[in-house]
């Protein structure tokens, strides 16, 4: 650096400096030296350089800010330390975010896929009081279903029928069947559960009520999923009925997380 100004305050001992003081009263550079004229100490006043002749590295200790204006490039993530949100404007993507604290979520809705084993993903729900009978023995009667698509193929459902009005005839057992299939209506699909009672009376007398619930596995694909009430009795003897007098029957399928 060109020494422009050179305050003639030396002291010395004999023939050795012992301080210089190079500059103005606005960025003054004060040296100190020992008796054998080595630099012991130097202290400068308001000293600026030109960024232009600046070369290496200058450490964080060396600078105390520097105005965004002035940053031009990108700055990588390994150069931040630290970010005040409050200092932060527009949506942070999800690519851009490597964990979040679940407990810090106050608003938004939160992806199903990020959901937790065991929640409910999705209810269904039917109800029928049509009242249904029939005269046979062995043959499985579609009474009513529910529909439900799944979201993931990964999901388990959860079933839960109560079936009511029951009146068997006077005889034989009635049977309530869970059947699972992707065909809407009829008896077809795949028997899941079953249940049987037997209240050997009639009418208001001998009605009777049933309720049954089944857990499957994982679904296996995300197709519309019907899950159909079947009804027969064992005894074609007599005829039977559901719902009758019309009552309700209820069905409800929930889809639940794997």
């Amino acid at each position: 650096m060109a020494l422009t100004k050179v305050a003639p305050a030396l002291f010395g001992t004999g023939n050795n400096i012992t301080s210089v003081t190079v500059g103005g009263s606005a960025n003054t550079i004060s040296l100190t030296f020992d008796g054998s004229g080595v630099i012991t100490s130097a202290t400068n006043n308001a000293v600026s350089v030109a960024n232009t002749a600046i070369t290496g590295n200058i450490i964080s200790s060396q600078i105390t800010s520097v105005a965004n204006t002035q940053i031009t490039g990108n700055i990588t993530a390994a150069q931040i330390t630290s970010v005040a949100n409050t200092q932060l404007t527009g949506l942070i993507q999800a690519a851009q975010i490597g964990s979040a604290n679940a407990t810090l979520v106050t608003s938004g809705t939160l992806p199903t896929a990020r959901l937790p084993t065991g929640t409910v993903l999705q209810v269904v729900h039917a109800t029928t009081n049509t009242s249904l009978s029939a005269t046979n023995q062995d043959v499985n009667t579609f009474n009513f279903e529910c529909a439900i698509t799944p979201l993931f193929s990964t999901s388990k459902m959860l079933v839960i029928a109560s079936v009511n009005g029951i009146d068997n005839g006077g005889s034989g057992r009635f049977s309530t069947y869970i059947y699972q299939g992707t065909t809407s209506g009829g008896t077809s699909g795949t028997e899941r559960i079953n249940t049987q009672v037997a209240q050997d009376s009639t009418s208001t007398a001998g009605l009777s009520t049933t309720s049954i619930s089944y857990l499957s596995s994982a679904i296996g694909s995300t197709t519309t999923q019907y899950f159909k009430i079947l009804n027969s009795k064992n005894d074609g003897s007599t005829t039977w009925f559901v719902q009758r007098f019309n009552v309700y029957s209820s069905l409800v399928v929930m889809e639940i997380a794997a």
